[in-house]
C-alpha cells in the first residue's frame, strides 16, 4: 500500500511512501457511484502490516516502479513480485540480516492470487525495475522451512536437501514417502502474502514434465517472518498442460565469448 502525495499543513506535498502491506479481501462497489458511468470500488484489507517507518518510493534517487508521472495518484495499479519483495524488505529493514525464528509453517492452500485478482499487464511500460537483491536469503529461508515442515509431517524418508549440497536437478528437496516413491520439492519463497506469478528454470520445467505426480512446487510466503505459510501443488506441468497456467519465456541468457 502507498502515500502517493502526503499533503503537509504548510502546503506542499511531501516525499512519495509506502506504508504498509496486505491482501486484498471482498471487493464491492461505492454504494454513491453506482449510477455514473465511472463507478468506483472499495475493497477490504486482510492481514495488513504497517510500515515503521514508511519506505520511500525513491530511495537514493531512484524509483521503485519506473512508471509514468501521472499513476502517482490514489488509486490501483499492478505491482511485479520483484518490485513488491524489495520494497517490502526495505520496510523500515523490517527483513532483518538475521531473520526472526519462525513458530513453524503452516499449511494453506491460498496463495496463488486468481487471474481475476491478480490484475493485466496490458499497458505496462516494460522497463526494468529494481533488482530485489536478497532473494537468495529469502530462496534458502524458504527451503528450511519446507525442511522443517516436511520433517514435521512424518512419514519422510531419505529426506535430501538437494539444493544445498550444490546439485541442480530441477528441484531443491528429494523424500521417499511410505511407499517408497521418490518426491521432487521445488521451493518458491517471498516476503509478500501470497503469489501472482513464480519463475521456472528450463531445467525445473523439463523436470516438472518427466515426473508429473512426484514433481511438487511448495509456495512458501511471509518469508523472513515468524508466521510462514505454504502451500503444496502437485504435477505443475499438468496445470500448464491444463491452460491452468500460462508460461512465457522471459530470459534469455547471453554468453559473451
Amino acid at each position: 500500500m502507498r502515500r502517493d502525495c502526503q499533503h503537509r499543513r504548510e502546503g506542499p506535498r511531501g516525499q512519495a511512501e509506502y506504508f504498509g502491506r496486505g491482501r486484498i479481501g471482498a471487493i464491492r462497489m461505492d454504494p454513491s457511484t453506482a449510477e455514473s458511468s465511472r463507478p468506483s470500488w472499495f475493497c477490504d484489507i486482510e492481514d495488513f502490516e504497517p510500515f515503521s517507518p514508511p519506505v520511500p518510493a525513491k530511495p537514493d534517487g531512484v524509483f521503485y516502479e519506473d512508471i509514468p508521472q501521472n499513476l502517482w495518484r490514489n488509486g490501483v495499479r499492478l505491482l511485479d513480485q520483484a518490485t513488491f519483495d524489495a520494497i517490502v524488505a526495505a520496510a523500515g529493514s523490517a527483513v532483518q540480516a538475521a531473520a526472526p525464528t519462525p513458530l513453524g509453517p503452516i499449511e494453506v492452500d491460498n496463495l496463488i492470487v486468481p487471474r481475476g485478482r491478480a490484475g493485466s499487464r496490458a499497458g505496462a511500460s516494460g522497463v526494468s525495475y529494481r533488482k530485489f537483491t536478497r532473494a537468495k536469503v529469502v530462496g534458502d529461508w524458504a527451503e528450511l522451512r519446507v525442511l522443517e515442515f516436511l520433517q514435521g509431517l512424518g512419514g519422510c524418508a531419505e529426506l535430501v536437501h538437494r539444493a544445498a549440497k550444490g546439485e541442480t536437478p530441477g528441484w531443491d528437496i528429494d523424500y521417499r514417502d511410505p511407499a517408497g516413491v521418490l518426491h521432487r520439492v521445488e521451493v518458491k519463497g517471498t516476503v509478500g502474502a501470497a503469489f501472482t506469478t513464480l519463475d521456472l528454470t528450463a531445467n525445473e520445467l523439463r523436470a516438472a514434465r518427466q515426473h508429473a505426480d512426484a514433481y511438487w512446487i511448495f509456495l512458501v510466503v511471509n518469508c523472513l517472518t515468524d508466521r510462514p505459510r505454504i502451500h503444496r501443488i502437485c504435477n505443475p506441468a499438468a496445470r500448464l498442460a491444463n491452460g491452468d497456467w500460462t508460461a512465457t519465456l522471459a530470459l534469455y541468457s547471453v554468453r559473451l565469448s
